[in-house]
């Protein structure tokens, strides 16, 4: 009896394999046949993998594989080739080894494909253990950057800050300065101005006084003179009578 090959027994899995085992089988055989030089084997390799991996076209091929089941032959025709019982005994040892090879093979695969999908699911855990401390470690240098950054924005926000400050003191300090050289201006006018005041004061004053010492001297000097000259009249008149 010939046996029809399926695209299952291309990928050597089992027609109830899922997605994950038909993906480790075909890697499997890709590497095994890495070095291969026949196209169309990996052309077929290739066909069952795209149409057992797609669920739609796997259903349907499942259901092409259902309907091209020949039916069970004749009560007859298992009559006629009925063989001999001694035939028979050797067919079933041959149908039983052939089953216990067929089965520790197909054991032996699935075993094969569970531990690369183990190996592949551990390789993949450590790849995103050690994308995930990398993330961390470039997180963490992005935030020792940042603070570093930050640091730096503060304490140049702090010596800006200082320097206003220091800007705003000497600000003050020479505005200060400046009224204080403006008050001192304005006091030393208004004394010069005072002194002035007081010099020209002094100075009509002394005017004053001596106008008027003046005019006292004179005043006492025509009494004098009034006095000297009546005085000399009354001399004359006394002495020289005659000359009334």
């Amino acid at each position: 009896m010939h046996t029809t090959r399926t695209l299952y027994d291309v990928l050597q899995v089992s027609p109830h394999a899922d997605a994950d085992i038909i993906k480790a089988a075909y890697a499997l055989l890709l590497r095994k046949r890495e070095h291969a030089t026949d196209p169309g084997t990996l052309r077929l390799m290739k066909d069952a993998f795209d149409t057992l991996i797609n669920p739609a076209s796997r259903a349907a091929y499942d259901a092409k594989l259902a309907d091209a089941q020949p039916p069970p032959p004749a009560s007859t025709a298992e009559v006629a080739t009925h063989p001999p019982p001694a035939a028979w005994l050797r067919w079933l040892i041959l149908l039983l080894t052939f089953a216990a090879g067929y089965a520790g093979a197909s054991m032996w695969h699935q075993r094969t494909i569970t531990r690369m999908v183990l190996d592949h699911q551990a390789a993949l855990a450590s790849q995103q253990a050690e994308i995930a401390r990398l993330t961390l470690d470039q997180r963490a240098h992005e935030f020792d950057a940042r603070s570093a950054q930050s640091a730096a924005a503060r304490e140049q926000r702090a010596q800006e800050q200082q320097e206003r400050q220091r800007e705003r003191e000497l600000a003050a300090t020479r505005a200060r300065l400046d009224r204080e050289a403006a008050t001192y201006q304005r006091n030393r006018e208004r004394e010069e101005a005072t002194r002035e005041r007081d010099a020209l004061r002094r100075v009509e004053q002394e005017r004053r006084d001596r106008a008027a010492e003046d005019a006292r001297n004179a005043r006492l000097a025509e009494q004098r003179l009034a006095n000297e000259k009546r005085e000399l009249d009354r001399l004359y008149r006394e002495n020289y009578p005659q000359y009334r």
